[in-house]
């Protein structure tokens, strides 16, 4: 099967076993993940056949065995990365949320840490010496299971009103409004957030604060939030499958999970008053008109956001996504880092910023623009292993 193919199945088992009921439902999110998992095995999502691996003149050492784990949101691309990247060196990283993997960093449990947040004032107390490098962006989408009703449009405020449980049935005035014509059912809104410790949870909690001042006030934006209603779940997927299979269920993932999963997801009015349905192409959108100023990698990014950006197609909720890492490698691990690991570890980085954007758009994330690139090359340059700068076979011009 190809991958069109695979993706139409997927969709097809979901919306095909939606109308018969929870226990149907349950079956076709494990022929989901069956099928999805098999096709990443396959081959399906690969980009061009000439990407696998390090290109032009990148020779890594052979023999390195990288570690990372941590955000959920990134992990198909992440997998992605770690099945095509080649030279003799390995990849394997563990979806564990992006709190897990700012812990397993500051733990130096793991060569890098992946998170959808960037590490926060206590935590660079904590850790100094880490660097932040984007390494993705993609846009968190409200998901929902009201059967039979196809996109709807939310407004900013609207979600926050959800989330906050002051708009409790999906026939609520504010949402009729928004969608006239529609035929919502009087019908409770069960919410869905994260469980655990989530980088998509602090996109999703940034913007609810950029749109409603009570949320701002009270709850505020963070990889862990005490949500007023709601049912927690863990990870994207977890969010992701309690949604497919719980009518009348409303929660947040990344837009990858909910194409990939054949769920339904809403437009989201942006600041120029347009509703949004979430595509690559305009969050690419997003991300390039945001006009953000990067930090340098070892600086603040803890209020880096692309939120809101001010194009009319823009899709308001964008994020990058991070690699963590340490700067001074070998000061960090001490005597049990070699240098062969650590020339591991600064060649992946450099492909996945250059090369392993190629895969990106396929898995429903948004390449990095050029300038991001750029300011990775910098921040990767600036890696050292014993005091010296750690030799990049994989053609850096830093």
């Amino acid at each position: 099967m190809s991958a069109p193919g695979a993706a139409q199945a997927v969709t097809e088992t979901i919306h095909r076993h939606r109308s018969r009921g929870p226990i149907y439902a349950a079956v076709a999110i494990v022929i989901v993940i069956v099928i999805v998992l098999a096709g990443f095995s396959a081959g399906w999502f690969k980009g061009p056949s000439s990407g696998g691996g390090p290109s032009g003149n990148c020779a890594p050492p052979s023999g390195a065995s990288l570690k990372g784990a941590g955000s959920s949101l990134v992990y198909p691309l992440m997998f992605q990365w770690e099945s095509v990247y080649g030279g003799g060196t390995t990849v394997n990283y563990a979806s564990v949320g992006s709190s897990a993997g700012i812990t397993d960093i500051s733990s130096k449990t793991v060569d890098f840490g992946a998170s959808d947040a960037p590490i926060n004032a206590a935590q660079r107390i904590t850790d100094p010496g880490v660097l932040t490098i984007p390494e993705s962006a993609g846009g968190v989408v409200p998901i929902y299971n009201l059967p039979g009703i196809g996109a709807l449009d939310f407004s900013g405020s609207v979600l926050a009103g959800i989330y906050l449980g002051t708009i409790s049935h999906w026939n609520d005035p504010a949402i009729v409004a928004l969608n006239p014509g529609v035929d919502l059912p009087n019908a409770g809104i069960q919410v869905v957030f994260r469980s655990d410790g989530s980088g998509t949870t602090f996109i999703w909690t940034s913007y609810l604060s950029l749109e409603n001042s009570t949320w701002a006030t009270d709850f505020g934006k963070g990889t862990d939030v005490n949500f007023p209603v709601g049912t927690g779940q863990p990870k994207n997927a977890g969010v992701a499958g309690y949604v497919a299979i719980t009518q009348y269920t409303i929660g947040y993932v990344d837009l990858n999970y909910a194409l990939n999963g054949g769920l339904q997801y809403g437009r989201v009015q942006n600041p120029a008053g347009n509703y949004i349905l979430a595509t690559t192409n305009n969050t690419i959108s997003a991300l390039t008109d945001a006009h953000v100023t990067l930090p340098a990698g070892n600086g603040d990014w803890y209020n880096v956001s692309v939120l809101n950006a001010p194009g009319p197609n823009d899709y308001p909720v964008t994020s990058l996504t991070y690699v963590l890492v340490y700067q001074d490698l070998s000061a960090a691990y001490g005597s049990a880092y070699t240098l062969q690991q650590s020339e591991g570890l600064v060649d992946f980085l450099y492909w996945a910023v250059t090369t392993g954007q190629s895969y990106s758009a396929l898995l429903y994330y948004v390449p990095l623009p050029a300038y991001i690139v750029a300011a990775d090359e910098v921040t990767i340059g600036t890696m050292t292993f014993d005091g010296s700068p750690v030799p990049n076979s994989c053609g850096s011009t830093v």
